[in-house]
């Protein structure tokens, strides 16, 4: 008899007794279909399919969702930011699934306006368990190799300072560092000995200053700004 093991978001969802409307926007038959059978094992209320971003729009006017999960291929980013909008205004959740940890892929994608990203190359279903979480939460969820080949590329392409140079305070530099190793709100509260209140806080000012919708931007205008170190 096989034990059933209960997930972490499948904790979080029975403790609120609701489950996720999820709409899939995955052109690739392969990847939507591990899409599927991932989300089939964890409490999501309801699953529909959607072939565009326009067909999603269209769903999204007559069914309630919760959280779009989406992809696309490299050249179609430049077109999709005011999509991803639309969804926004909405109120709805979008989980993004980069094809790989790419440079022009990372460059593109971190300055889309999403609630997470995952690489569809590595994906697991605990990473898609973990992003779910976050994302429920609050957080922004990005998997750590994304994190790493962010920093890295760009840092290689070199940045260039503002003329408006960003100031923040000797806790918002130590939250923004902390924000660019990939760390929770929870995580920084417990490395920092503060409430994870505070800790939430302090990260919404820090995007707040970087004008910044997320924390990937964040770390990316930080990074221009030379508010990280070389080595962080």
């Amino acid at each position: 008899m096989t034990e059933t093991v209960h997930t972490p978001v499948q904790e979080y969802l029975r403790e609120t007794e609701e489950g996720l409307d999820v709409a899939l926007v995955v052109p690739n038959e392969m990847a939507r279909l591990g899409l599927k059978t991932m989300l089939s094992a964890i409490s999501i209320r309801h699953l529909v399919e959607a072939e565009s971003c326009q067909a999603l729009t269209n769903i999204l006017d007559r069914i309630p969702v919760d959280l779009v999960i989406m992809s696309c291929t490299g050249h179609e980013f430049d077109v999709l930011e005011e999509s991803l909008r639309e969804v926004a205004e909405k109120g709805v959740k979008v989980l993004f699934l980069l094809e790989s940890a790419a440079q022009h892929m990372i460059v593109q994608a971190a300055c889309l306006p999403v609630d997470g990203f995952l690489i569809q190359s590595e994906l697991t279903r605990a990473d898609l368990v973990d992003a779910l979480r976050r994302i429920s939460i609050g957080e922004i969820s990005m998997p750590s190799t994304l994190a790493r080949q962010l920093l890295s590329q760009v840092r290689e392409r070199g940045g260039v300072n503002s003329p408006r140079p960003v100031s923040l305070t000797p806790r918002e530099q130590q939250v923004l560092s902390l924000v660019a190793d990939g760390l929770s709100n929870k995580q920084i509260a417990r490395r920092l000995a503060i409430s994870e209140h505070g800790a939430k806080r302090h990260v919404a000012n820090v995007l707040a200053k970087l004008n910044s919708p997320n924390r990937t931007l964040a770390v990316v205008t930080a990074l221009k700004e030379g508010l990280l170190p070389a080595q962080a």
